[in-house]
């Protein structure tokens, strides 16, 4: 009887230790550097066609949430890009710098596998052009949902991020016309996790 129950004893230490070794302690911030363009326009929310759209973002993004098999994140970013407007030049592409951000966002990740984490995203912000955009105004709003994937590495610091999102610009009828610009996007970035 007592070898039984120092049996289980040894058995319950050792599966306690392998559970705690294979669970890895949650990263709480995350840095991304995403860059994207555009590969076409949508219609959902514009009529803008023959734009194009080139981001570049650095995302922090916050664990705010962790049960598998999902991690929410609340993300801030800011954004530079460079948009080529078809309307500002009568039919031909004229190409605005823009800065902003997006303080509203989040970031759904699938946790369930070691190495591979599909997610999803979403945005909501602003960006200042240095023309006015579609010909109406410097200042427009920003929105955009998308998806995709990290690939992790073996310490599960560092990832490459692959993706598309559906981006969303206009000036929300600050001006006097609101034809804003969708553009569907693919992104590839780097996300270091501390």
């Amino acid at each position: 009887m007592s070898g039984l129950a120092g049996t289980i004893l040894i058995s319950m230490f050792l599966l306690t230790s392998a559970f705690a070794q294979e669970q890895q302690p949650h990263a709480y911030s995350e840095y991304t550097f995403w860059c994207g363009g555009a590969f076409g326009n949508g219609h959902a929310f514009s009529s803008t066609v023959s734009g194009r759209n080139y981001q570049f973002e650095n995302r922090y993004e916050r664990l705010i949430y962790w049960n598998e098999p999902f991690a929410v994140r609340w993300v801030f970013d800011a954004t530079s890009a460079l948009v080529g407007d078809p309307r500002t030049g009568n039919g031909h592409r004229v190409y605005s710098y823009g800065v902003g951000g997006s303080p509203i966002g989040a970031q759904v990740n699938f946790v369930h596998f070691r190495r591979v984490e599909p997610f999803l995203t979403s945005a909501g912000g602003f960006l200042y052009f240095n023309h006015r955009m579609f010909g109406e105004t410097h200042f427009n709003f920003t929105a955009q949902l998308g998806g995709g994937v990290q690939l992790f590495t073996s310490s599960r610091h560092t990832a490459l991020d692959l993706g598309y999102k559906y981006h969303h610009i206009s000036n929300a009828n600050l001006g006097d016309k609101n034809p804003g610009m969708d553009s569907h996007m693919l992104f590839v970035g780097v996300s270091l996790l501390r």
